[in-house]
């Protein structure tokens, strides 16, 4: 069936008539028609930007019958028929519930090789590195908190509001809170980062709590063994927003791990010991082969392609 999207934003607004809800319930029973969704509700978001709706608030209406009672008395000796009706509703309510979970939150990502700059609703700016999830809430960012939750790594460029801290979260153990501020968070495979070029923020880290100032890197490990150093040009943890990679001393074991982070394909060495050379220098590569063949000439050493994996040999 066709829905006119006017429906839709009329529940938006909290407005749904009880033969519009049913329209909405039948409508979305059709997968395809999730998509749709999204668009005429970021639509409706652009022409309603002071709008903040009551999520929770929303859900009781789905869930209430026509006369405004909550659907919970008992039914008794009730016919086949009946017993139908009353399962195909709720089959329609959990439709909806899962729809308004999957609508509460926002999620951005990136590709293997690929970076993305996303603006917060407060103006915040995040840089997104290959292979990253963000996720913030979809109403009320801004106005009622501001939390990002990370998966991958991403730079930030916080617009200062006294009245709302910015908070990071990694899923793990990590927890960042600033007021304005510009940093990077790294989180994967169990190690996470913090480097801090501008303003300041505090870390919650398992029990213990550290103020971080500009220059100062935090690092944790999948063991949780943490330190805290001071680095001259934290700039260089970002360099990845312009494709640049940069090198001092790296071994080609590390190398290895950021292609596999940033780009989704293995490492091999043959001889293994290629893997204790290391590497110092800035590049700038668009691609991963502009990348290796930057490397291959200045170690000397030669590289293929199979598949998803690369083979180092000299």
């Amino acid at each position: 069936m066709e829905l006119d999207k006017h429906i839709l934003w009329e529940h938006f607004a909290g407005r749904s008539t009880p033969l519009g809800k049913q329209q909405i319930e039948e409508w979305l029973r059709v997968p395809g028609n999730i998509e749709r969704y999204y668009e005429w509700l970021d639509e409706w978001e652009r022409r309603n930007p002071q709008f903040v709706p009551d999520t929770g608030a929303a859900l009781d209406r789905v869930l209430q019958e026509p006369g405004g009672q909550r659907v919970t008395r008992k039914v008794r000796g009730m016919s086949r028929v009946f017993r139908f009706r009353l399962l195909a509703a709720s089959v329609a309510a959990l439709v909806l519930v899962t729809a308004a979970y999957l609508l509460r939150d926002r999620s951005m990502s990136t590709a293997y090789g690929e970076t993305r700059s996303v603006i917060l609703p407060d103006g915040s700016l995040v840089s997104m590195n290959a292979n990253s999830t963000i996720r913030y809430s979809r109403f009320g960012f801004g106005q009622r908190g501001r939390e990002v939750f990370l998966s991958g790594e991403a730079d930030f460029t916080v617009t200062r509001d006294g009245n709302q801290p910015f908070e990071v979260t990694t899923g793990k153990d990590l927890h960042v809170v600033v007021l304005g501020t510009r940093f990077t968070v790294y989180a994967r495979a169990g190690q996470e980062r913090v480097v801090l070029r501008q303003g300041k923020v505090r870390l919650d880290y398992r029990d213990e709590q550290k103020i971080l100032q500009p220059g100062d890197l935090f690092t944790a490990d999948a063991d949780g063994r943490f330190r805290l150093e001071h680095i001259s040009a934290p700039e260089n943890l970002s360099a990845w927003k312009d494709h640049e990679f940069l090198f001092d001393g790296t071994s080609m074991s590390e190398v290895a791990g950021m292609i596999r982070d940033n780009f989704g394909l293995t490492v091999r060495f043959d001889p293994t010991a290629l893997a204790s050379r290391r590497i110092t220098g800035s590049f700038h590569a668009d691609t991963v082969t502009e990348l290796l063949d930057v490397m291959a000439q200045l170690l000397n050493i030669h590289y293929t392609i199979r598949e998803d994996t690369i083979y180092f040999s000299e």
